[in-house]
């Protein structure tokens, strides 16, 4: 059914004050001179709905604050939004308080736990879910969301749209979005077959990616994939033999070593041996030769006494011109005894016999110490040559030979990876195309259950052009549907082929069709409000003109204000807003049902 949807009351604070608009009416009409205000209050309701609005200039340098309380499906509600300040976030308010409930965000903000102002206002018509199914939106992400903005073009006729400068289905819309909304909100469509629908574009698209990606593939392919498969069987079975004969000699090899250990331990020995006979010789040396030295330094004291030493061993001072008595020390000067100096050349001397006889014996186990190393290394060198160096050298071709192998098993794996990727593409592309069977299967049937709707498609085209042939359009331009945009036509064509007059007259009662249709059936889920910007500035002021600007507004007046059932005049909840220089000639009957709100220029719309 239609989704209440109705604007209470507008409150502007700006420079010079505040400004309260009354616009709790089902017709309300506001007209004054240019430059007065009128666009800006549709302007300041689709502000304060969250919705980018282009300033003019004036209004938009003195305005401060926009608050718009409505009713929308029965719960009231205000929403206030700053132009000077923060301008990317809406204040829910209390409409009977007034007090902020929520701040919400006008565009979705990473990283921020607020809600969206639009996305607010599709739950509470009751169309979010229609609008943005969660299993589509999971498929195809933000591009299977539809959004307030593009539900709210269906609502607001703007002065472009009127004039049919740009295509009615206004600026938020792509051809496939405005498409897409009307569907759902004719009923055409529901989310079940929107999810299919995102489904099935995004298996297409899957489809179309694999196909591409086999095609590219097979390009460059060449040879037959089981010749390979086969010649990579065939090398990996050369590889496997090659590693066991390689394993089974490294084995032999670890046997061989192992009977080789105790050999190998003796030269060890052998060796640690002869380097402690070596270090013993050379420390042998060494004390033979101090040894010697000492026996020459006092047998030279003995005959020919001591000699001199300069510099001073403590102070370094220069000793070579102190006079030493005769028989004196030259270094401490006390009186030398030779019998104490011929013993100590005597006992270096038994110390240096000593020194050469162990020495003589060092040199001897040195010897003996050697002559056993030779052995062991010899018995050592003629087991290596006659067991370990053969399976060495047999374990090397083994070696080089696996690494052939392999490097044949994988060049041939590598030339092999392509045409495995080919087949698994074409198993992809084989399960996508079955899935894709069975998702338009599904949409088909689906299709079938909502096949009597589209009868609503034909009623909602009969009643188009039952109200256009009412408006009683000059020349009988022959106003219909389009059933691939759902978009106005004439019989010659598009709008295109038409007057300027004409075309803002069709524009105006294919949306006021919209709103009449809804508001007859009650079988839509369109939003009964609707906004138009200067219909009779656009269709023009010469006296036809001026008769067929009556002739809307009637239409306005008395089949949407009161909607009638025979002679039953019954009503439903709705709201128009009409903007326009000024009022036509209308019976005062018609009059009565509108709320007029005339701007001047003494009293314009922003204080």
């Amino acid at each position: 059914m239609a989704r209440d949807f109705f604007c209470e009351q507008l409150v502007l604070t700006s420079d010079g004050g505040v400004r309260e608009i009354d616009l709790a009416h089902p017709v309300v009409c506001v007209f004054g001179p240019i430059d007065t205000g009128k666009t800006t209050l549709v302007d300041c309701i689709k502000y304060a709905l969250g919705l980018p609005v282009a300033w003019r200039e004036v209004p938009g340098q003195r305005l401060q604050t926009v608050t718009l309380f409505l009713r929308i499906e029965g719960m009231r509600i205000g929403l206030r939004r700053s132009v000077v300040k923060d301008v990317s976030r809406v204040e829910l308010l209390d409409s009977n308080g007034g007090g902020v409930e929520e701040i919400l965000d006008v565009a979705p903000q990473p990283d921020s736990g607020r809600r969206v102002v639009g996305e607010v206002l599709l739950d509470l018509l009751g169309l979010g879910e229609m609008f943005a199914p969660p299993s589509a939106v999971a498929l195809l992400g933000a591009g299977a969301r539809l959004t307030f903005e593009q539900l709210y073009a269906m609502c607001y006729l703007t002065q472009d749209v009127v004039d049919g400068t740009e295509s009615v289905r206004g600026k938020a819309n792509t051809a496939q979005s405005y498409r897409t909304v009307v569907e759902l909100l004719l009923g055409l469509i529901d989310g079940p077959m929107r999810v299919l629908t995102a489904r099935k574009d995004e298996l297409s698209r899957t489809l179309s990616d694999l196909r591409r990606r086999a095609e590219t593939i097979s390009a460059f392919l060449t040879g037959s994939a089981a010749d390979l498969e086969t010649e990579l069987a065939r090398s990996h079975d050369e590889e496997h033999a090659a590693l066991q004969r390689l394993e089974e000699f490294k084995g032999r090899m670890r046997a061989a070593t192992a009977h080789a250990d105790p050999l190998r331990r003796r030269v060890q020995e052998a060796e640690q041996v002869l380097e402690r006979c070596r270090r013993a010789v050379a420390d042998g040396e060494h004390a033979l030769a101090r040894l010697q030295q000492k026996v020459k330094e006092l047998a030279h004291q003995r005959d020919n006494g001591p000699s001199r030493r300069s510099p001073c061993p403590v102070c370094c001072a220069d000793l070579t011109l102190r006079p030493v008595p005769e028989g004196d020390c030259p270094l401490c000067l006390s009186e030398l005894d030779p019998a104490v100096l011929a013993q100590a050349l005597h006992t270096a001397q038994d110390a240096l016999a000593a020194a050469e006889r162990q020495l003589t014996e060092q040199v001897k186990a040195h010897s003996e110490a050697q002559t056993a190393w030779e052995q062991a290394r010899i018995e050592l060198d003629a087991r290596t040559r006659e067991e370990i160096s053969p399976l060495a050298a047999q374990i090397e071709l083994l070696a080089a030979a696996h690494a052939t192998a392999r490097t044949r098993t994988t060049m041939l794996e590598r030339e092999l990876e392509p045409h495995r990727r080919l087949a698994e593409l074409h198993r992809s592309v084989q399960s996508a195309e079955d899935e894709l069977k069975g998702v338009r299967e599904e949409i088909r049937t689906r299709k079938n259950l909502l096949a009597h709707r589209q009868t609503t498609l034909g009623e909602f085209e009969e009643h188009f052009t039952e109200l256009a042939g009412s408006v009683d359009l000059p020349g009988d331009p022959g106003a219909r549907l389009n059933h691939s945009s759902l978009l106005p036509q004439v019989r010659a064509g598009n709008l295109t082929k038409v007057g300027h007059g004409v075309r803002c007259a069709i524009n105006v009662v294919y949306r006021m069709a919209f709103l009449s249709y809804a508001l007859v059936t009650g079988a839509t889920d369109l939003p009964s409000f609707l906004v138009i910007d200067s219909p009779r500035k656009n269709v023009g002021y010469g006296h036809d003109d001026q008769e067929l600007v009556g002739r809307l507004y009637t239409h306005f007046l008395d089949h949407i204000a009161g909607v009638r059932n025979g002679s039953t005049l019954r009503t439903r909840p709705h709201q128009i807003i009409i903007v326009d220089n000024d009022l036509p000639q209308l019976p005062k009957r018609l009059l009565n049902q509108m709320h007029t709100i005339e701007l001047t220029r003494d009293h314009p719309l922003v204080p």
